[in-house]
């Protein structure tokens, strides 16, 4: 028990935040919760490795090591390692903006302003309109 009282509050607060979060979500909305999640983070994977791919094109080449066979496919390798490792420990913020911002509106979902009947369908039907 005496473990207990070490616990920092914040980090209880945030497993309160979850334990709540979890138990109010059906299966079906923690199943899409858990992809986006993954959504996001592989696309920030995919980007953090698109980054050091273009950082390495700014470095000249060595003429001391000379080419080496396979040496592009083992840094491709490493590099998409490295990427889903930063990214699976939190990487550069990116999946924790797309997660916020996707998980506002639901997928499919109409934008602001394009229901059907709204004043932007009138001006657009007033602006093609035939005479």
């Amino acid at each position: 028990m005496e473990n207990i009282r070490h616990i920092p509050p914040l980090a209880t607060q945030n497993l309160a935040r979850l334990s709540a979060r979890s138990s109010s979500e059906s299966p079906e909305e923690a199943e899409k919760d858990r992809k986006l999640r993954k959504s996001c983070a592989d696309f920030e994977a995919l980007f953090i490795s698109y980054i050091f791919q273009t950082m390495r094109r700014t470095v000249p080449e060595s003429a001391y090591m000379g080419r080496m066979p396979g040496k592009d496919t083992y840094t491709m390798i490493m590099d998409h390692k490295l990427s889903e490792d930063l990214a699976r420990r939190g990487g550069i913020g990116l999946q924790k903006v797309l997660y916020e911002q996707l998980k506002q509106r639901p997928q499919g979902a109409q934008k602001p302003g394009e229901a059907a009947g709204t004043e932007a369908d009138a001006a657009a039907k007033k602006t093609l309109k035939t005479d």
